[in-house]
């Protein structure tokens, strides 16, 4: 994570991007479709993503649970990362250099990844059907 937030204009893109995706999910607009679904058919790991974030910032708690279970740490990312682009450069070095500490000392970045890609392999595996039939609709 400490990498991604070195570069303020990565951040701005990505909190743009998100703003974008975000926002026609939320009019009921058509938003970006997942590449690998519709290339092969196979839902990715952050499949149902964007609908449970936007779930999350309507205070939906459980439906956003149910859309995928990583929305409230991508929020929380895209809010770290969106935030940090904009501080001024004092506080953004310190808040990176915290960040850097904390993945050092917690590998929590490595842990998360680890963690959503079996996560997806559950579902994947486990719970193809309902997993497919949801990122379709």
């Amino acid at each position: 994570m400490a990498q991604v937030l070195e570069r303020r204009t990565t951040g701005w893109v990505v909190g743009a991007m998100a703003a974008v995706q975000l926002g026609l999910l939320h009019f009921g607009l058509p938003a970006w479709p997942c590449p690998l679904l519709s290339a092969l058919g196979v839902p990715c790991p952050g499949c149902g993503l964007s609908r449970a974030v936007t779930a999350l910032l309507h205070g939906e708690w459980r439906s956003a649970l149910t859309w995928h279970a990583f929305a409230p740490f991508l929020l929380a990312a895209l809010v770290l990362i969106t935030g940090m682009a904009f501080l001024p450069e004092a506080a953004r070095r310190r808040g990176i250099d915290a960040v850097a500490r904390f993945e050092r000392r917690t590998r929590v970045t490595a842990l998360l990844l680890l963690a959503l890609m079996a996560y997806w392999l559950v579902r994947l595996l486990v719970f193809r059907g309902t997993f497919i039939d949801s990122t379709l609709s």
